[in-house]
């Protein structure tokens, strides 16, 4: 029923519940990479990388390797568990940034490595994204239309927060984007390990 007061305390609950709140909030950074990207793509390919003609090419071939996680996630979840599967796409999502901000940093972007890195980080993003949702649902299936609904615009609003945030740093250069994907990663880690308690990679119920 539309009750005020029920929703209002299902609100409450989705936003007190520790595994809840914390997968959406790591969800909310990880969008942030994705709409920083978005933000960033036609400028890094127009200046940063001088070759405008290769962007609708190199941008497609990233939204496939997410694509292809996502299919790839569907088989790989029932092997190994959403935990194992996201926490350690999180880690190569975090250190695949890492690299790629080295390589700006040094001088050494040029369209090959920006295309290579960039995929390579993305396809990781597609392993995080579906599991985290699923992981931060999991304790309120009695109520799951408002929990989705907040842990949506948590997700959604603060990702689009981040991505515009990343976009703005633009400097002519892969260093911002890079950079603000590497730190977005590393927040990330830190707001899953304070959600399963310091301890990555063990189902929910084989920690308990």
């Amino acid at each position: 029923p539309i009750d005020l007061g029920r929703i209002g305390a299902a609100a409450a609950e989705t936003v007190t519940n520790r595994l809840s709140i914390g997968y959406s909030l790591a969800m909310a950074v990880i969008v942030g990479c994705l709409f920083g990207f978005i933000n960033s793509a036609q400028q890094v390919f127009e200046v940063a990388l001088g070759n405008a003609a290769a962007f609708p090419l190199v941008f497609a071939g990233v939204g496939c390797c997410i694509a292809m996680a996502s299919l790839m996630n569907a088989g790989l979840v029932q092997r190994l568990g959403q935990r194992l599967l996201s926490h350690t796409a999180l880690i190569g999502f975090t250190a695949f940034s890492a690299l790629h901000m080295a390589v700006a940093l040094a001088g050494y972007e040029t369209l090959t490595t920006f295309a290579v890195l960039q995929a390579l980080t993305m396809f990781c993003f597609g392993f995080i994204g579906g599991n985290f949702g699923s992981m931060a649902m999991t304790p309120l299936g009695h109520i799951a239309g408002t929990a989705a609904a907040v842990q949506g615009v948590i997700s959604s609003v603060g990702g689009a927060l981040i991505g515009f945030a990343i976009g703005q740093q633009f400097d002519g250069t892969t260093v911002p984007m890079t950079a603000g994907f590497t730190l977005c990663g590393l927040t990330a880690i830190g707001i899953v390990l304070w959600t399963e308690r310091g301890r990555l990679f063990v189902a929910r119920e084989e920690a308990a």
